[in-house]
């Protein structure tokens, strides 16, 4: 039995690492639900409100593309749709970014199937 892929990502992680200073892992990230503390004035501060984690704990949800049918669960979405989109538009993008117009020209429709994917991601995650 093969491992079900259950932390999906809307970002893929390719994409992360462009944010990334050079030499490092890991980024900032927003925690959006930190600790609460009172403060004696009646002030409401959050503590921990940012995380510092790497491409693999960003911009991911569980069991976001992962079906189910009883206590079978299926990652094909992520794997054959998404996996193959963004292994072209990691090309695309990079061909684009770095201004190289054969490679541009080469990758054209997969950098705006990859968007469009984007913009699908994005949609599916506002509504969770």
């Amino acid at each position: 039995m093969r491992q079900v892929t259950r932390n999906n990502h809307y970002v893929p992680e390719w994409y992360q690492y462009d944010f990334h200073g050079v030499g490092q892992t890991r980024m900032p990230y927003l925690n959006q639900q930190p600790e609460e503390r009172i403060l004696p004035d009646g002030r409401v501060i959050a503590l921990n409100d940012q995380h510092i984690w790497g491409p693999a704990k960003c911009f991911c949800e569980y069991d976001l593309y992962t079906t189910r049918f009883g206590d079978t669960f299926n990652d094909e979405i992520e794997k054959f749709l998404f996996g193959s989109i963004d292994t072209r538009g990691a090309i695309a993008v990079r061909a684009f970014a770095n201004g190289d117009p054969s490679a541009i020209h080469e990758n054209f429709t997969d950098f705006f199937e990859y968007m469009d994917a984007q913009k699908l991601r994005m949609l599916i995650c506002s509504r969770n």
